[in-house]
């Protein structure tokens, strides 16, 4: 394993401990955010930690790491980078993925690209990209739902000291 994949896995790793205490703080989360509250795409740029529920029965879970590029003055979309670790039992793929961020009133919305897959399940048939579409948005956490070949509730914290 060369270095750079061994650093991006390790993040990653230390992303999934960070989210390890479950997603309980679900049910405290608002439903969606006044217009006041929402954030700027500027806001969202930096680095991010997430980690869905689980899904497929609890068998498998997905965290990992996003870093938001900076954008344009008044743009309403940036590039970024996602790498998603998903867990099925004692399988795992590790993807890497490009990706766009958009926002707009009602929140925001990822959509990746997969770019290279670092670690492939055996198992792992047709991996579609991850894309997310959160409806709770402010410059320290975002939470909404995952879109690929399931869905699932997923929550995007800041990784801590990371605020570009």
């Amino acid at each position: 394993m060369t270095k750079p994949i061994r650093s991006v896995l390790h993040a990653c790793s230390a992303v999934m401990v960070g989210f390890s205490f479950g997603l309980s703080a679900w049910a405290e989360m608002p439903e969606f955010v006044n217009a006041t509250d929402q954030a700027s795409l500027m806001d969202l740029r930096g680095e991010w930690g997430f980690a869905t529920e689980t899904y497929r029965s609890g068998l498998c879970q997905m965290s990992g790491s996003l870093t938001v590029f900076a954008s344009r003055p008044n743009a309403t979309d940036a590039s970024c980078s996602l790498t998603a670790i998903e867990v099925c039992g004692n399988e795992r793929s590790v993807v890497e993925q490009s990706c766009q961020i958009s926002v707009d009133d009602e929140g925001a919305l990822i959509e990746s690209k997969i770019e290279q897959f670092i670690e492939r399940k055996p198992n792992s048939l047709g991996y579609l990209p991850d894309n997310f579409t959160l409806t709770s948005v402010n410059s320290s956490e975002m939470a909404g739902a995952l879109q690929s070949a399931v869905s699932a509730q997923v929550i995007f914290r800041r990784v801590e000291g990371a605020i570009s």
